[in-house]
């Protein structure tokens, strides 16, 4: 009875895993408001189009996502639910300040400035006088002056190896779960733990970026 139950818990677990992430805590900047056709493509169809399918279901901060974690790590690490637990709430924290931030005046001015930008940047695309390479170049410019932080080309390079570590580890953690080998799953869970409180350092440090 006890084996088909916990078999029962694994399973309801991996199919909320493969449920789509609704409320995915992405690292927040500018919006886009308005796509040029080449990044659009790009985000469609490039890497980055590619690493989003790949990695949509991973563990963001969805309801769904929590309970799943919470659920895991009461069956399997309980020593560290009140961790998860203060990982979410401080995540949760962070994403309704980013929020509130969007409201700023400062940052609406900029969104304008950039849409404003945009149109002006397509309809001469559309008139022949510039090539998409061109946009795609001169809105590069645009956001290297008006967004441009500290350190961002460390941050770039920072970000891809960080990026290649979390789809490891996200592997690693469906790999443990669709096999239901507890070990494994015992072993994983901390490491994703720990991705989780990275995550909300790195988003905390790029929120008090924002506010400067």
């Amino acid at each position: 009875m006890n084996k088909w139950k916990n078999s029962m818990v694994i399973a309801t677990i991996a199919m909320g895993l493969a449920l789509p992430s609704f409320a995915q805590a992405a690292e927040p900047g500018l919006p886009d408001t308005e796509m040029t056709p080449a990044s659009r493509m790009a985000h469609d169809h490039g890497e980055h189009g590619q690493m989003h399918k790949k990695m949509r279901h991973g563990m963001h901060g969805s309801v769904h996502q929590k309970m799943y974690m919470l659920l895991l790590a009461e069956k399997y690490t309980p020593d560290s639910v009140a961790q998860w637990q203060e990982v979410f709430k401080e995540r949760e924290r962070l994403m309704s300040e980013f929020a509130a931030l969007r409201e700023d005046p400062k940052w609406k001015a900029k969104r304008e400035e950039r849409r404003q930008l945009v149109s002006k940047l397509n309809e001469q695309v559309k008139k022949g006088e510039i090539t998409n390479e061109q946009m795609e170049q001169q809105l590069a410019q645009w956001k290297e002056k008006n967004m441009a932080m500290p350190g961002a080309k460390e941050d770039r390079d920072a970000r891809k190896a960080r990026m290649e570590k979390m789809r490891m580890t996200h592997e690693a953690f469906h790999a443990a779960i669709e096999s239901g080998d507890a070990a494994k799953i015992k072993e994983v869970l901390p490491q994703m733990l720990e991705q989780m409180k990275a995550k909300n350092a790195l988003l905390a440090k790029k929120l008090e970026q924002r506010k400067k």
